[in-house]
C-alpha cells in the first residue's frame, strides 16, 4: 500500500521541465516558448532577435525540476561564454571536482594524476590557476559533522545534489524541505573562500544541475559560470594535440574511503564521515541493501550488539520518492540519509563524458571511475574542527515562495 501523497507508479528518474509558470503574477500562464510574440511578464521569456529565451534564475520559477532542460542550461552557461569572460578579468580560476576529472582521466586515458597536471598546464597558458575542490568536500564534510551533532531534526537529509533539491522545492513541503542540511556545497564552499581572491570563478563538475545551484540568489554569484566534464571534453583533446602538452605526475588528494563495503566513492562521501564521526572502539557496523544497491541502510551497534542508530544511502529519484513517503508517514528511522538524484551517484552524472556507441554500461563503467578516484591518492586528514568557519545556505518552498531561515 502506498501513500496517498506519493504515487511510486508514477516516479521517475527522469525529471522533465514544467510548462506551467509558478510566478505570483503568472499562477495560470502556460508558456509557449515556440511563440515570441507573446508578451509575459514579469519578464519571464527573454526575447532576443525574435529567439525566445529563458534564463538560468527563471528556470528556478518554474513548478518543476529542470534537470534534463539541457539546452536551456547550457545556453547562458557554455564553454564559449567561460573562453570569452577570462580575458576580461585579471585574476581568473577555475575548480575541477573529483568526479568531473575521473571521467575525463578515463576517456581520454590518462591517470587522475596525468590529467590535473593536464588541465593545468592549460588553463596556466590561459591565464586560469586550476583548484582541486577535494579540499573544500573537507570542509563541507567537517561543516557536516558538526551540523549532524548539534541539530535536532531526525533525519537530517545531505542537500549537496542540486538536483534533489531543486526536486524538493518545487514538489514537496516544509515537512522535507525542514529536514534538509544546511551545509553549502563544496562547490559554494570554493566560491565563497577563494571570491576574496579572483575577479572570476569557474568550475567543471559532472553535473549540469550545478548550474542552477551557482545562479541561485543566497550564493552571491560566487561562482561565476558552471562547466561540465562532458563540455569542456572536445576542447581539452584538442587542446593537448594543438599545444603537445606531455603530462606529468602530481600527488592528489582524496576524501574517498574504501576500505568497508557500504562505503560509496561516487559522490563525497558524507555518510562515511558521518558514521565515521559517531564510531567508538570496538563498534561494528552492518549494512542491507533495500530496494536496490542505491538504496543502502547502515546500522551501528555498540559493543553488545546494541543499535546506536541507523543510517542511509539514497540515489535515484524512485528511491527517493520512498524515503519521502516513510518521512511523512513517520515510519522513517534514520539519523542521516546522504541523497544523491543521479541513480549510481555523481560519477553517474548527467552531464558527464557519454560512452561512445553504447558500449559501456554506466553500472560497468562506475567501478572503473571510482578506481580512477582513489588510487594513488593521500587521503586528506580530516581530523574535526571546532573553530572552523560554518559555510550555511537556505531553501525555500515554491509554492508559497517563503525562505526557510535555519
Amino acid at each position: 500500500m502506498f501513500s496517498s501523497t506519493i504515487k511510486i507508479s508514477s516516479v521517475s528518474d527522469y525529471i522533465v521541465p514544467s510548462q506551467e509558470c509558478v510566478k505570483p503574477l503568472m499562477r495560470n500562464v502556460k508558456l509557449q516558448l515556440d511563440d515570441p510574440s507573446i508578451q509575459l511578464k514579469p519578464n519571464l521569456i527573454k526575447n532576443q532577435n525574435n529567439v525566445a529565451k529563458v534564463s538560468l534564475q527563471d528556470c528556478l520559477a518554474c513548478s518543476g525540476c529542470v534537470t534534463t532542460a539541457e539546452t536551456i542550461l547550457i545556453q547562458t552557461q557554455s564553454l564559449e561564454e567561460f573562453l570569452q569572460a577570462i580575458k576580461k578579468y585579471q585574476n581568473p580560476a577555475i575548480g575541477i571536482s573529483p568526479q568531473a576529472r575521473a571521467s575525463l582521466s578515463y576517456v581520454l586515458n590518462y591517470t587522475d594524476s596525468e590529467m590535473h597536471s593536464i588541465l593545468h598546464q592549460i588553463f596556466q597558458e590561459m591565464n586560469v590557476k586550476l583548484y582541486d575542490l577535494a579540499e573544500y568536500t573537507k570542509i563541507a564534510i567537517n561543516n557536516s559533522i558538526k551540523e549532524f551533532k548539534e541539530t535536532n531534526l531526525t533525519p537530517l537529509l545531505c542537500s549537496e545534489c542540486p538536483g534533489w533539491v531543486c526536486y524538493a522545492e518545487k514538489t514537496l513541503d516544509e515537512s522535507i524541505i525542514n529536514h534538509m542540511s544546511k551545509v553549502k556545497s563544496p562547490q559554494q564552499i570554493f566560491g565563497a573562500i577563494q571570491k576574496k581572491n579572483h575577479d572570476y570563478l569557474a568550475t567543471i563538475m559532472p553535473c549540469y544541475d550545478k548550474k542552477l545551484e551557482a545562479v541561485r540568489q543566497e550564493n552571491n554569484e560566487d561562482i561565476n559560470i558552471v562547466l561540465s566534464s562532458r563540455e569542456i571534453e572536445q576542447f581539452v583533446k584538442d587542446y593537448i594535440q594543438k599545444a603537445n602538452i606531455i603530462p606529468q605526475q602530481v600527488q592528489l588528494q582524496t576524501m574517498a574511503i574504501q576500505d568497508q563495503e557500504y562505503h560509496n566513492t561516487s559522490s563525497n562521501n558524507y555518510l562515511d564521515y558521518i558514521i565515521k564521526s559517531v564510531m567508538m572502539p570496538n563498534w561494528t557496523v552492518k549494512y542491507n541493501i533495500r530496494k536496490n544497491k542505491d538504496f543502502i541502510e547502515i546500522t551501528i551497534y555498540n559493543e553488545n550488539m546494541e543499535s546506536q542508530g541507523i543510517y542511509a544511502r539514497v540515489f535515484g529519484l524512485k528511491n527517493i520518492a520512498n524515503l519521502v513517503s516513510q518521512i511523512k508517514t513517520k515510519t522513517c528511522k534514520y539519523k542521516y540519509v546522504e541523497i544523491m538524484a543521479c541513480p549510481l551517484g555523481c560519477l553517474n552524472g548527467g552531464g558527464q563524458i557519454q560512452i561512445q556507441k553504447n558500449t559501456e554500461k554506466a553500472i560497468d563503467l562506475i567501478p572503473k571511475l571510482k578506481e580512477i578516484m582513489i588510487s594513488q591518492k593521500v587521503q586528506i586528514d580530516n581530523q574535526y574542527q571546532n573553530e572552523q568557519e560554518i559555510y550555511l545556505t537556505q531553501f525555500k518552498h515554491v509554492k508559497n515562495e517563503n525562505n526557510f531561515q535555519w
